[in-house]
């Protein structure tokens, strides 16, 4: 099959023929209609303790048809021709992050606990929204009730983007977007959003102005070094302080200043089926939209070139990748 390969920091991904993954009694076989690229992929690529190792086929956020099925698995709850998305996890190993080869490719493996079923009117493009979705769904269910509160998003990318629908949909009081792109400030104000404050500014005093007090909870969503300490500083008494960004750099904070505000710093990653799940009866009711955020679709065979655009700063949002086009 033809598969996009990354080698080692540096250098671009490349389409290569590798050998189609073979399945267990208890995976499935999926060919792969649709991916997205995620920053954690971008991520990964890099030099670092999350760089992914050399041969690794990304792609965790995928669509597509089951083609095969495992022997232990027949007659039951999967039958070929399903169309599925799944969580990208086999056991404790993840999919398109090592070991097992992701879905920048023609075929995927999965299991069967974590598949999920596509129903019939969400195609396959839509579908390939699911997990970025029920990552800003998990994140926000962590925070508990949001109902009522003002929140501050830190970084309009697809997971900050994808916090802030779910703090809306959940009842959020006020949501203030801090993001320095253009673009991303107007993908925003596609989704309905219009506060914003300038992370080049005083982001304290900027929130403050739009709405008359701190954040009683702030979702970090960028992972550089330094801004769980911003967090701490404009922090309420009892705020609530959310890390979703993947920062894999030393960092430091103070804690004496969380410790006098009585602060509570929750991270949160990844999902559970029921967030899948959840996500897709959403969007089945209409009360979540989220197909503006694709920016791009492209064919595998663009990928080395879209994946290295993207480790700079762009205009995109969600780029996916349609492997029904090769």
């Amino acid at each position: 099959m033809k598969a996009a390969v990354f080698h080692k920091p540096g250098d671009a991904l490349t389409i290569e023929t590798v050998p189609q993954p073979t399945i267990s009694d208890r995976e499935m076989l999926v060919k792969v209609s649709h991916c997205g690229i995620c920053g954690t992929d971008i991520h990964a690529s890099r030099e670092g303790p999350f760089m992914a190792p050399p041969e690794t086929i990304f792609g965790h956020e995928f669509t597509g048809e089951i083609v095969e099925i495992g022997n232990a698995l027949e007659g039951g709850e999967f039958t070929i021709g399903d169309r599925i998305t799944s969580l990208p996890f086999i056991d404790d190993k993840t999919i398109g992050l090592g070991k097992i080869s992701g879905a920048y490719s023609e075929y995927v493996k999965v299991g069967y606990d974590l598949v999920v079923k596509l129903p019939d009117a969400l195609s396959n493009r839509d579908g390939a929204l699911v997990e970025p979705l029920a990552v800003g769904l998990h994140s926000v269910k962590m925070a508990g009730n949001i109902a009522g509160k003002t929140v501050l998003i830190i970084g309009a990318g697809p997971i900050g983007l994808t916090c802030a629908i779910w703090c809306r949909f959940f009842g959020a009081a006020r949501i203030v977007i801090s993001e320095m792109s253009e673009a991303r400030l107007k993908m925003a104000e596609t989704f309905g959003f219009t506060d914003f404050v300038d992370p080049k500014g005083d982001v304290a005093a900027q929130f403050s102005d739009l709405t008359g007090a701190a954040p009683a909870v702030q979702f970090e969503c960028v992972g550089a070094v330094g801004l769980m300490q911003e967090c701490i500083q404009r922090a309420p008494k009892r705020g609530l302080i959310m890390g979703i960004g993947v920062c894999d750099n030393p960092d430091t904070i103070v804690p004496l200043m969380a410790f006098g505000k009585e602060l509570t710093i929750q991270w949160a990653v990844g999902y559970d089926k029921e967030d899948f799940e959840f996500t897709i009866e959403m969007m089945m009711q209409g009360r979540i939209v989220a197909d503006a955020m694709i920016t791009e679709v492209v064919s595998l065979e663009q990928v080395p070139a879209v994946f290295e655009a993207l480790k700079q700063p762009t205009n995109q949002c969600k780029v996916l990748i349609n492997l029904d086009l090769d």
